[in-house]
């Protein structure tokens, strides 16, 4: 398919994320609960990295680990494609250091770099013919000695998603309140089928998985 098939399934991903961002926490299975068993292991493993010095987070939506990020860090700046995630974000974070950045990540560049790069239920929506693109990206990010952390869905995940099929990426369909149903991309990977595909970019992974859903990933240049 062509690039301006792929360019509008992502357009339509952002007009998801903003449509849903008002029912966002409500609906994710990985929400702010205190009872989220599965929340409370990927924030372990989280901390067990603390504390921080400057801290890039991609993809921050609204803004639930953003808040995490910031007790354990001296900045953190959050970027996303969603300005009313990004409000919702706002009033979270309230008063701590997080700076927030409204951009296109597949078009976005830093001005300066960060002692972690953070993303969350990010991965999964790169395209795989962007994912080497979007690894570089992650590269520029950081500074010398700079590290990753990751959080996404595992393959089980698929098996309670809806298909979108004949897109030019995976895809997923979903349903916000109202009815209306847009397309998503939907790349779930395995963790030793990560760790390859980072490994041939340069990259070394350690993955941990969270119950059957969820995987955390620490991730650095090979030296």
């Amino acid at each position: 398919m062509t690039d301006d098939a792929l360019e509008g399934l992502l357009a339509e991903q952002v007009a998801y994320y903003r449509t849903r961002a008002d029912e966002y926490d409500a609906t994710y299975p990985l929400d702010v609960r205190a009872d989220s068993q599965g929340r409370e292991q990927l924030l372990a493993l989280l901390e067990a990295q603390a504390p921080f010095g400057t801290v890039l987070e991609l993809a921050c939506g609204t803004g639930q680990w953003t808040v995490e990020l910031a007790r354990l860090a001296a900045t953190v700046t959050a970027v996303d494609a969603a300005p009313e995630a990004l409000a919702i974000c706002r009033r979270r974070a309230g008063s701590a250091e997080v700076r927030l950045v409204e951009a296109d990540l597949f078009t976005w560049r830093p001005r300066e770099r960060y002692d972690l790069v953070f993303f969350s239920a990010w991965l999964s929506h790169v395209p795989p013919q962007r994912f080497a693109a979007f690894w570089t990206l992650v590269a520029d990010c950081l500074a010398p000695g700079g590290r990753v952390f990751v959080i996404d869905e595992l393959p089980a995940v698929g098996a309670v998603e809806r298909p979108a099929p004949g897109q030019p990426a995976p895809a997923v369909q979903r349903e916000v309140g109202g009815g209306a149903v847009f397309r998503a991309v939907k790349v779930l990977y395995a963790p030793d089928e990560l760790r390859e595909r980072l490994g041939e970019l340069g990259w070394e992974a350690e993955v941990t998985t969270v119950g059957w859903r969820y995987f955390a990933a620490s991730v650095r240049r090979r030296r």
